[in-house]
């Protein structure tokens, strides 16, 4: 007989390698399920009820911690061959060994009671999760079939709109089986719906539960009531069948800072429950103390003073239009509707309360939910422009500009950053046009502008931001003119500059950005060997563990030069501008999403409502009665409809 072939393994074979069958899993527990269903192999029979179910304890105990004690922990069922469950019906331990067979169920009104009862008591926490996002899915807060009596009974008329027995037993429900998800959905419908229960249907509002309604009150998207409302309505449930036993911890909850001081002087004065809770006094004279701090607001924000907002939002100030040298308008990205994508940027911006003063090739910088504006160019009566030295800020809880300290010099095509608790202003040029190699610091507890350590040489038109807790400048060009490729950190600590490795090439007129650990300079300029200019659409990206430059495999898809740069969610946006090819002023937003890595894009978002270069850009909170839709921005128009 011819020998059986045979491998050489130190010839044929040289490595490991991990081998793996994708059905192996789900033929295992189909073979399972379908002996369970023949009681072939079994070691335990359930009952519940009058039924009796036939199972395997290897394939309980390892879904389920409560049969894992059961069988492993010398129990007097851990020996028997037939267990009778306390508390679970008939049909919800049905279903639940459906699942835990099959890793799946089919749910509906009829049974889901007798599902999340026999889950709760059998710890199959996978199987509340389910029963739990169904009950989300099906019973969707704005079209809910009524829950009567503790049972989920479907509505022969079919769905109807919420009622208190809808979302009051919804919120038993999550209790009773701690069902975070389906406790986090209710609290977020009564979060967009309160007011409208609070007016037409008050009496409800005041039978509200305490923890439901600490909840409430602790969101920051509660929007659909000002602060006001909420104060009065806090007292209102507290005065209801005298509950002051939670004054203390519901009054945490409201925030006093959005008040404004003629309220809280009369509430100080006269309300009260002010007057009779110690707790209920320090708050407001806190939210006094707050108030009367103007300029060091941004050092003291707390969850008594944080704004409630729907999103954050993109903002663009000031820029320098064709038709109007300076603009003062402060806008923020609100899409009328869905439809209006790429129609003229007008629909998608809404206009706040301007600036004091029209400015380009200026500065912004965010502190505490703050929007700084620092130096830049303005036109004066004359036609003349020159760089300033002036500064405001913006609240946008009361949508109204404050004027701070200006800088110790005039400043633009500067950079302006935020670290701890100063912002900083980096170069730029003066009003005569001067380069300018110095640096200050601004404090908002002294309201003030002081010197720190300068750059080695003077340098305009570089770009910046803040990461790590550290200032980085990149490029720019110098008072000779010379072109830069140098990268430069700054130590708040330290008081000192240091050099990092330099940029792949030089820039001015570029931004840079941080995201992911990366810094990212995008757009700009450079001189050729004629030295003449030329747009840079390469993107490079900086490891900042690393010290090194990489180039990226993606461009921009335009040049842009003098642009605004914001980040948000791992987005960079490249906002506005101007091209050197048409000497035009740009109305493109230019979108590099990092979001998912090695699958990095750069596309085209809305437009701005005018073409403008010199503008700046950054993310807020959009004004409280609002709830502008980003899709637009973080999604290419081409796949939004997939989105």
């Amino acid at each position: 007989m011819p020998s059986e072939p045979s491998l050489s393994t130190g010839e044929m074979l040289t490595g490991q390698r991990l081998c793996q069958s994708k059905s192996h899993q789900d033929s295992v527990l189909s073979a399972l399920n379908q002996q369970r269903k023949d009681g072939l192999l079994c070691d335990v029979t359930l009952v519940a009820g009058e039924q009796k179910f036939h199972a395997h304890k290897a394939v309980l105990a390892a879904c389920s911690d409560y049969f894992r004690a059961m069988f492993s922990l010398c129990m007097v069922e851990s020996e028997a061959d037939e267990v009778t469950l306390q508390g679970v019906t008939s049909i919800g331990l049905k279903h639940a060994l459906d699942f835990a067979y099959t890793g799946q169920i089919i749910l509906e009104p009829a049974v889901i009671q007798d599902v999340l009862s026999a889950g709760s008591h059998l710890q199959l926490l996978e199987l509340l999760g389910l029963c739990s996002h169904y009950l989300i899915q099906e019973y969707k807060m704005s079209h809910c079939s009524p829950l009567v009596q503790g049972q989920m009974l479907q509505d022969a008329r079919g769905n109807q709109e919420l009622s208190s027995v809808n979302y009051l037993e919804l919120y038993r429900v999550a209790d009773l089986f701690h069902l975070p998800a389906l406790e986090e959905a209710v609290v977020g419908f009564l979060v967009e719906h309160l007011s409208e229960l609070s007016q037409s249907r008050q009496e409800e509002a005041l039978q509200l539960p305490y923890r439901l309604l600490r909840e409430v009150l602790k969101s920051d998207r509660l929007t659909s009531l000002s602060e006001d409302d909420i104060w009065k309505l806090v007292v209102l449930w507290l005065e209801h069948d005298c509950r002051y036993q939670y004054t203390e911890d519901l009054l945490q909850n409201v925030r006093y800072g959005l008040m404004d001081v003629p309220t809280l002087q009369y509430l100080a004065r006269n309300h009260p429950l002010v007057q009779s809770s110690p707790t209920a006094a320090a708050l407001v004279e806190e939210a006094l103390d707050y108030h009367h701090a103007t300029y060091s607001q941004p050092l003291q924000q707390s969850a008594r003073t944080r704004p409630r907002f729907q999103s954050l939002t993109l903002y663009i100030a000031g820029g320098r239009k064709r038709e109007v040298s300076r603009v003062r308008e402060l806008r923020y990205f609100n899409p009328a509707a869905q439809d209006h994508v790429r129609v003229a940027g007008g629909s998608n911006w809404s206009e706040l309360a301007p600036m004091p003063t029209g400015r380009s090739h200026h500065c912004v910088a965010v502190m505490g939910n703050f929007l700084f504006v620092v130096g830049g160019e303005v036109e004066h009566a004359t036609g003349r422009t020159c760089a300033v030295r002036t500064a405001c800020r913006y609240d946008p809880r009361g949508n109204r500009w404050t004027d701070i300290a200006p800088m110790k010099v005039c400043r633009e095509h500067f950079v302006l950053g935020a670290l701890g608790q100063y912002l900083y202003a980096v170069g730029g040029r003066n009003e005569l046009r001067q380069v300018l190699p110095s640096v200050e610091r601004y404090c908002p507890k002294k309201n003030k502008w002081m010197f720190v350590q300068p750059f080695d040489r003077s340098l305009s038109c570089h770009a910046g931001c803040v990461a790590d807790n550290l200032l980085w400048i990149s490029g720019g060009v110098t008072n000779t003119a010379q072109y830069q490729n140098r990268l430069m950190v700054y130590d708040p600590e330290q008081d000192q500059w240091l050099a990092r490795s330099p940029m792949l090439q030089r820039r001015v007129y570029h931004v840079m950005a941080a995201a992911r650990r990366h810094l990212y300079v995008l757009g700009g300029n450079d001189l050729d060997y004629n030295n003449d200019r030329i747009l840079v659409r390469h993107i490079d990206s900086y490891n900042m563990d690393m010290d090194q430059w990489t180039r990226c495999s993606f461009s921009l898809l335009t040049g842009q030069n003098e642009s605004g740069v914001a980040v948000h969610d791992d987005r960079i946006y490249v906002v506005g501008g101007y091209s050197i090819w048409t000497n035009e002023p740009l109305a493109c937003i230019q979108v590099l999403d990092l979001s998912m890595e090695g699958k990095e894009e750069v596309f085209y978002g809305p437009t701005l409502p005018f073409a403008s270069n010199g503008i700046a850009t950054c993310f807020l909170p959009a004004p409280y009665f609002t709830c502008p839709n980003l899709q637009t921005l973080q999604v290419p128009h081409h796949r939004i409809g997939a989105v």
